[in-house]
This record gives structure tokens, C-alpha cells and sequence, in this order.
């Protein structure tokens, strides 16, 4: 059985399906996307890649990327992610504060990136973010999708609800669950064997340090996400939402996305789809095939024009 510290890794490394050697090789690859920058209000800022999907010259739809554990530069696996894409589409890839342009995620997080590295920062940054490379696009997207993976689930659904400017979500390796009953569940099913509620008495100690960690990341990023809802940012949702997630996931359950299906049914809400991958891990890979260009065909199969009906837009 895995450690949770190798949980933890495959949380940091859900960006890809690759070893930290190809990962690395593609970031000083000329296939890897420029850095770009971009200055939040505040005066912080974040670096970002943007590159284009498909045959059109001006996209109207536009794909925004969050997530993952930990620090790792999403340099390292576009525009290969998106590879089973088949709409033509602008894409947006926002690292988070203090993540360098090749920066691996195993020991490049500075403590500046920990003191920014919380729920309330993310979806203050993708928000502001998102927003400004709308208003900057001439003519603006028809299509605008959020594209949550892993632990960037929770901004990209939070941000979601937040504008009507947002058309589509888009969810890999996430559910309905708060950490504490994803990491409960796995432990009842023996996925993973060590005492969760003893660390959680560890982290309580001392909530908001950052020196102090457990299992790879400091005591203050797990009580800020332990407890999280995801629920309800979910379900006050009218637009489509696509959610993918390995059968065989150790890092989130699959009990926890076949949960936020069955609350989506309970409510009578019809713009979930579910697509659960079999003997696939959190990174929608399994027994050496890699299931991320189906969900991407999927979803863009939900931006063709035709399928605009299947979901309610708001």
C-alpha cells in the first residue's frame, strides 16, 4: 500500500501521466509555451502560458487551466495535456503565485508560495485572472470553460458560480467529498493505511504554521482544506459541468464524483456529466493508456454548437 506522502506526490503530479525526467526535459523542450506574466491589482503576480488549439485564427472559445498540488509549472506537460482536444480553442494556463517558469514541485516552494498558497488566493487570482483575458479578447469567446484538476477543483468551481461570463466546467480527479471523507473513505477501503484522525490532532496544534508539515505539505494548507464543502458551489451551477475520475483514484475516490452525481440527481439538476474511467488512477491513467484525451474529446464534444442544448447555459 502507498504511504500518504506518496498520495501527496500523486496529487503534485496529476498535471501528467510522466516521469519528473520527461517533465523536465519538456520544460527546456521547444515544444514547451513562453512564459508570460501576469500583474494581479495587488501588485503580486503569476506567471502563465497561453497557446491555441486548432485551425481557427480568432477561437471563440476559451479553455482556462488551475490546479494541482504543490508547486509544480504547468510548463512542464503543454500543450501535450490537451491533446485529445478537438475544438479549436485559445487556452489559458495560470501557474500560482511564486511558481517558477520550470519549477518540478519537489522542492521549489518557497515560502512566500506557502504564506499565498490558500483556497481564498486561488479563486481571488484564477477570478481576476479569468476576467482580465476576457475583456482583453476581441471579439469575446462564445465558449468559456474552467478546467479544474485535482485540488484546483475548488477555486474553478467556486469561480464558476461567480459570472455569467463562465459557459462550461470542466473537473478531473475531484467530487462531491471534503478532504477529510475522501481520505476516510479511502482509509475504510483500504487504500491507504494510516491513522488520518491523528494527524489531524497534529495539524490542530498548530493550524496556520508553515514550518510545520505533514506528509509534504505545511499544517496550514491542510486546515484550510480539510473540511471544504464542495457541494454547494456545485449545485447552485446551471451550466454544463464535466467531471472525469479514475475508478482506481487513491488520492480522491470515485465514491466521492458518483456522490455529486447522485446529489445532482436528488436536486433534479441535469447538467452533470459523469464519465468514471476504469482501472484508471487520478491522473485518468491506467495499465499504461492514458483515458485525459477522452475526456477532453468529451468535452469538446459538449462545445460544438449542436450539444449546446444538452446543458442548461445560463
Amino acid at each position: 500500500m502507498r504511504i500518504l506522502s506518496l498520495l501527496v506526490l500523486s496529487l503534485v503530479f496529476t498535471l501528467s501521466g510522466c516521469t519528473t525526467i520527461q517533465r523536465t526535459a519538456h520544460m527546456y523542450g521547444s515544444e514547451a509555451p513562453p512564459l508570460l506574466s501576469f500583474q494581479y491589482k495587488d501588485g503580486g503576480s503569476s506567471i502563465y502560458y497561453s497557446f491555441t488549439v486548432g485551425d481557427a485564427s480568432q477561437p471563440d472559445t476559451a479553455i482556462f487551466f488551475y490546479g494541482g498540488t504543490g508547486c509544480p509549472s504547468w510548463k512542464s506537460v503543454m500543450p501535450g495535456y490537451v491533446s485529445g482536444l478537438t475544438v479549436s480553442a485559445r487556452v489559458f494556463v495560470l501557474n500560482k503565485r511564486f511558481v517558477p517558469d520550470r519549477s518540478t514541485g519537489l522542492f521549489d516552494c518557497v515560502r512566500e508560495f506557502h504564506l499565498a498558497n490558500n483556497p481564498d488566493q486561488w479563486a481571488a487570482d484564477y477570478s481576476e485572472f479569468i476576467m482580465a483575458q476576457i475583456s482583453s479578447i476581441a471579439p469575446k469567446p462564445k465558449n468559456v470553460v474552467l478546467v479544474g484538476v485535482s485540488e484546483g477543483a475548488l477555486p474553478a468551481t467556486k469561480v464558476a458560480g461567480l459570472s455569467s461570463e463562465i459557459t462550461h466546467l470542466a473537473i478531473i480527479g475531484s467530487g462531491g467529498y471534503s478532504m477529510r471523507k475522501s481520505l476516510a473513505t479511502l482509509a475504510q477501503r483500504g487504500a491507504i493505511w494510516f491513522d488520518v484522525d491523528s494527524g489531524w490532532k497534529k495539524i490542530a496544534t498548530d493550524p496556520r504554521s508553515i514550518e510545520k508539515d505533514w506528509y509534504g505539505n505545511p499544517y496550514r494548507w491542510w486546515s484550510d482544506v480539510m473540511d471544504i464543502e464542495p457541494l454547494p458551489d456545485f449545485l447552485q451551477l446551471n451550466i454544463p459541468v464535466l467531471v472525469g475520475i479514475g475508478e482506481q483514484d487513491e488520492s480522491v475516490p470515485v465514491e466521492s464524483a458518483r456522490f455529486l452525481e447522485s446529489k445532482f440527481k436528488e436536486t433534479g439538476k441535469r447538467n452533470l456529466i459523469l464519465k468514471v474511467y476504469p482501472g484508471a488512477d487520478h491522473r485518468l491513467s491506467g495499465n499504461g493508456v492514458s483515458h485525459r484525451s477522452e475526456f477532453f474529446a468529451e468535452l469538446s464534444r459538449l462545445l460544438q454548437p449542436m450539444q449546446q442544448s444538452s446543458g442548461t447555459v445560463r
